[in-house]
């Protein structure tokens, strides 16, 4: 009996599309906007433009995995349902061949068929896939409806059951549709299926009246829902915005922002860390001191700009010849240190002369014949070493480097 009422479903959900309203709900505007100067590009609240659709609420709430929640709700109301049919097979006056066939195995197999399909529909996650699921619980009803139609007054809650599950998408479009089609499907129902047919004025003007409460209900709901939810966002993107503000200042008290290096304050800092740690427990801790060669007369024959460069250029070097636990930072004008962790001294050296050649071969466009070299001091931490003797040892063997002719590596003795 259930398949000669089943054709009118896909001409109720044609007509429900055909007709589906198109105003939306508008609430406050989340945007996108590159922060000039700053380390991230991130959401930014826009408070001069307070609009933004549900349906985009819509899209940033709604995942894969709340579509599974629904199609896993589903698969327990068939199975509920299947056990009652199962159980009122006891109480039927039909033969039990019958209602196997009619009331469980057919409904049973258009459900999961139903289900089956939806779940690979959801996989596409677009825009369109609340409304497959929509259809997919409509079709779900009307075949339960069919199944339980002895009690088919108390079946006709499940006519609310679209439209509140639309709630939960938070899209005032989707609940249009979900009540126009849950209509659609009802007056089908009543002109088509007999039971309903029998229906008096009175109870389907109730029944109307129970639909389009519910309808409201679920527009005014989602409205509250939408706006909560997007004051919600809002409140998260502004605590976003002010900790990457907070880190971009911390960055501004410890970078050296020409160089994107760490400033002369953090480089005293963390190497007092590190010696502090190292006398506690040893490891092996270097300090390696930079000087470019000869940088005022750079300055002074082609000019402050391309000695701009020339620094700019060092810190690349130097910062592109690093690993992760070393540490780089511009502790003078053209001064350059490196602190090295974890690495034996022969390791150390070998760092350092690829920054010393890679600098002694770099060219600079505005500037092709001139060649830059840095001296380089470096000595490894000693247990009886303060900090001060650490850096003073790495000092004098750049200043030694710098004696005996620049362009070159000199260790502490």
């Amino acid at each position: 009996m259930l398949y000669r009422y089943f054709f009118f479903f896909p001409i109720s959900c044609l007509f429900t599309l055909k007709n589906k309203p198109v105003k939306c709900y508008n609430m406050s505007h989340i945007i996108q906007i590159p922060k000039k100067g700053c380390i991230h590009n991130r959401f930014m609240v826009n408070p001069t433009r307070m609009l933004i659709s549900i349906k985009e609420a819509s899209i940033l709430h709604l995942n894969k995995n709340w579509y599974t929640h629904i199609i896993t709700y589903l698969w327990i109301a068939i199975g509920v349902s299947s056990s009652v049919t199962l159980l009122n097979l006891f109480f039927s006056s039909l033969a039990p061949q019958s209602f196997l066939l009619e009331r469980f195995l057919f409904p049973l197999l258009l459900e999961v068929i139903i289900l089956i399909v939806l779940k690979k529909l959801i996989r596409l996650n677009t825009t369109v896939t609340p409304y497959f699921i929509i259809v997919g619980c409509q079709a779900i009803v009307m075949i339960l409806f069919m199944v339980h139609y002895p009690v088919f007054y108390v079946m006709l809650s499940l006519f609310l059951m679209p439209v509140l599950i639309s709630i939960f998408f938070l899209d005032l479009k989707l609940i249009d549709f979900s009540f126009y089609l849950s209509l659609a499907v009802f007056v089908g129902m009543k002109l088509l299926f007999p039971p309903l047919s029998m229906m008096s004025v009175i109870e389907v003007t109730t029944f109307s009246a129970i639909l389009v409460s519910a309808y409201f209900l679920s527009r005014e709901l989602t409205k509250r829902f939408s706006v909560v939810y997007t004051d919600m966002v809002i409140s998260v993107e502004k605590e976003k915005e002010l900790l990457y503000r907070n880190i971009y200042m911390e960055k501004l008290t410890k970078m050296d922002l020409a160089t994107n290096l760490y400033n002369h304050k953090t480089f005293h800092e963390y190497l007092d860390e590190l010696v502090a740690q190292c006398r506690k427990q040893p490891f092996n801790l270097s300090l390696g001191l930079m000087d470019l060669d000869r940088f005022k007369g750079i300055n002074d024959r082609q000019g402050h700009g391309n000695g701009d460069k020339v620094i700019a250029t060092a810190a690349a070097i130097i910062r592109d010849n690093l690993e992760a636990n070393d540490f780089a930072a511009r502790y003078g004008g053209e001064e350059f240190a490196v602190i090295f962790t974890e690495k034996s001294p022969e390791a150390c050296l070998e760092i350092l002369e690829r920054i010393r050649t890679d600098l002694e071969t770099a060219v600079f466009d505005t500037m092709p014949d001139e060649v830059v070299t840095m001296s380089i001091g470096f000595t490894p931490f000693t247990p009886k070493m303060s900090k001060t003797d650490l850096f003073e040892a790495a000092d004098a063997s750049l200043y030694s480097a710098k004696k005996n002719g620049r362009n070159q590596i000199q260790c502490a003795s």
